[in-house]
Parts: structure tokens; sequence; C-alpha cells
């Protein structure tokens, strides 16, 4: 009796455990709610940000760009500084707003972001700044993004998933603030969308200003099988945005989207794709801790030609005509290391990796090859020129002639 008492205590005692764990830990999240307002006479986004319990968070501290940010208010205590905004936000219905310019030009007269009057493209990491954030022991946020548009625009598109037509739900597991990131596109908009092995592909663009919806969707379709053998697991949702000049005329990728300008060829005459090479960056996520960028910008370019290649897309004599020139094209670089890489440097990068991956299939007889030190490095996410020898080590059981390398000094 006395035993099963002192048992009956104990599993009291583990459901109240379960109990008050299961609470603290719902407690620990807060809500977030951004709302942006797109504004036609200003061409500038209103942007709110809302805690409606805001308990939790101690400080948030806003890495403002002047190009971007201004005007920006709260309630709680907020210092503008050395071009930052710490917020302390009180503990009910704290609330932080400011402006957000939508024209910005990349180069004069091409631009990255922009107002038009019957669409806008602009980046989340614009519209929601970084933030360093503190707060109590284990809290994260549970983000929403709610848009409010001018009257004559139909819809908002982005690479989150929506829960509405003008409500995109911001969850990001890699991170306990949850903030929008990646290209959005909103106004009079014809989109086409395909679901393929579970990712949802979406290309969006204005309305009537000749963008090939079409022939986007076509050309991804037949290279995805080639990305999802070499990565695997691909993201739940990838928007690719796109319209004609006077945006910037290139690609450039972002978290589960990019920007790929209505004229740029899907292939150029050299056999390169910055498709491909802008998609690889969205699939894979890679970058570099600060010095070798090389590796990230020449991992996108070889995998644009060997994917293309892959497809079917380039015969194997084209494939070695596209290697040939790059490597005639960037004959005079002699250093390939540093925080950017520049167009000559990334094709120096790609022929390199290909020796790279000639001395993996030799050494290894065929067992292995690059695409294993690929896969090795999307799931570091975060790289360098030291993991990369590691990981080639593992692979082929010594040290790589390869990046031994006067390039990589």
């Amino acid at each position: 009796m006395h035993l099963l008492f002192r048992s009956g205590l104990l599993l009291i005692s583990l459901c109240l455990l379960t109990v008050m764990s299961a609470k603290a830990k719902q407690t620990r999240t807060y809500q977030l709610q951004y709302h942006a307002t797109i504004n036609p006479d200003t061409e500038q986004a209103e942007v709110q940000i809302s805690l409606p319990d805001a308990k939790l968070v101690n400080s948030i501290d806003f890495r403002l760009d002047e190009n971007f940010h201004s005007n920006v208010q709260g309630n709680g205590e907020l210092e503008l500084k050395d071009g930052r905004a710490i917020w302390q936000p009180p503990e009910k219905n704290a609330r932080l707003s400011y402006t957000v310019e939508l024209n910005h030009e990349r180069s004069p007269g091409e631009y990255d972001s922009i107002y038009q009057k019957d669409f806008a493209i602009f980046r989340g990491d614009d519209l929601i700044p970084p933030a360093k954030v503190r707060t109590k022991l284990g809290a994260h946020s549970k983000a929403t993004l709610t848009f409010e548009l001018p009257q004559h625009w139909n819809s908002v598109n982005s690479g989150w998933p929506k829960k509405d037509d003008r409500h995109f739900i911001i969850d990001n597991p890699e991170r306990r603030f949850d903030r929008p990131t990646g290209w959005f596109i909103a106004g009079k908009l014809g989109t086409r969308r395909e679901r393929l092995n579970g990712t949802h592909i979406a290309v969006s663009a204005p309305q009537n200003m000749g963008v090939k919806r079409m022939d986007l969707v076509s050309f991804i379709l037949m290279n995805w099988p080639q990305f999802r053998e070499l990565v695997g697991e691909l993201p739940p949702k990838i928007l690719i945005v796109s319209a004609p000049d006077p945006l910037w005329r290139g690609g450039l990728s972002g978290p589960n989207s990019l920007f790929f300008h209505a004229d740029r060829p899907m292939v150029s005459e050299n056999g390169t794709s910055t498709l491909l090479h802008e998609l690889f960056h969205t699939i894979t996520g890679i970058t570099d801790k600060g010095n070798d960028d090389w590796i990230v910008e020449g991992l996108a370019e070889y995998y644009a030609i060997e994917i293309l290649y892959r497809s079917g897309g380039l015969s194997e004599k084209r494939r070695e005509r596209v290697f040939n020139w790059l490597a005639d094209w960037s004959k005079d670089i002699t250093k390939l290391r540093g925080r950017s890489s520049t167009r000559q440097q990334t094709a120096r990068a790609v022929i390199l990796l290909e020796a790279l991956a000639q001395e993996i299939n030799e050494k290894t007889k065929g067992e292995k090859s690059l695409d294993d030190l690929t896969r090795a490095l999307i799931k570091e996410k975060h790289i360098d020129l030291a993991m990369i020898k590691d990981i080639v080590e593992d692979l082929i059981g010594t040290p790589a002639d390869t990046l031994d390398s006067p390039l990589l000094k």
C-alpha cells in the first residue's frame, strides 16, 4: 500500500512537471507583428512593428541604413545613434514605426528596389532591418507580416508562406527573432506556379511588361531534377521575381527567392547561366566567413554550368568550350581569397574547382566527387578554406594538391 502511494505521488509529480514545462515553453513565445503600408504618394513603405505583450523582450537593437530608413518613432525607450535604433519596448502594446524608401539605385539608372505606378519590388531585409535582440532566457518570436496596398493593386508575393493574400507567416527556425528576408513583389501581378517534389515554385512579375514567366518556369523544371540530386532536401517555396528596365540588369539571390531581370538570357552566349547561378545561391544558402567569397561564387558558377550540362542543356564539347573560355578570360588572376569575388576571380575559381573535382575522382577511383564536398558545405552553411581542406582530406585520405595552389595563399 505504501509503495502504491509513493508511486502515485511520483506519477502526479511527473504530470505536474510536464504541465509546468509545457506552460513554460508556451509562455516563452511572444507575438511579433509587422505591418507595412505602401504609400503611392511618397513611394515609401510605412512600417509598424508591434508586440502586444513584450514582457519577454528586453531590447531590440536595429541596424539602420540611411539610404532606406527614416522617421523612426516608438513608445517605451528609444535611442537613435550611430545608425542604430535601440528600442526598449514597454511591456504592453509596444509599437515602433519608421518609413522605408522603396527606390534605390544599385548603379546609375538601374534599381535593385523600386516603386512604379503598378508595382513595387523590394527586399524584406530592407523593409525590416537586421537586429540584435535581448530577451528572457529561451524566448523566441512568432511573427507575421501584413501588407496594406494601394487601392488598384491586387497582390503581394514572397518566398514566405501565406496565411491569406496579404498576410505572411514569418518563421525561420535558425533565428529566435524572426524577420522577413528575401524578395517581395507587390502590385498588378501575373504569377505562374508549379509544385515539384514538395517545393512550391512561383515566378511573379508585373502584368503586361513582356516578362516570359512560362519560359522561366519551364527552364527551372528542366533543371530541377539535377538540383534535387545534388542537394537532396529542397526548400518548401522559392519565388522568382522578374521585371524589365529600370531594374538592375542581372540576377540577385536572397533567402527563399531571387530577382532575375526580364531581358537577361537564361543561358548566355558563353554557356553560363545567371539564373542557375542565383538559384544555386538561393537553394544552398552557403556563405563564407569573410575571406573566401571565391568559394561561394565559384561553386554557384561551377554548378550553373554543370547542372545545365547534366540536364542535357550543354553537350560535352560545349561544356569543354565553356571551361576553356573561363580559363582564358581569367588567366591573369593571381589571387582568389578576399571578401568579394570579382567576375574574373569567380571564373578562375571555377577552373580550380574543376581541377579539384578531377583530383577527388582520381584519388577515390570514382567513389567520391565534388558533389560530396558540396553537400557537406551545404550542411555547414558558413564556410571557409580550412573547412574545405578538412572535408576534402576526409574524402580522399590525404591533403588535396589542388588546394595547395598559389591562388589560395
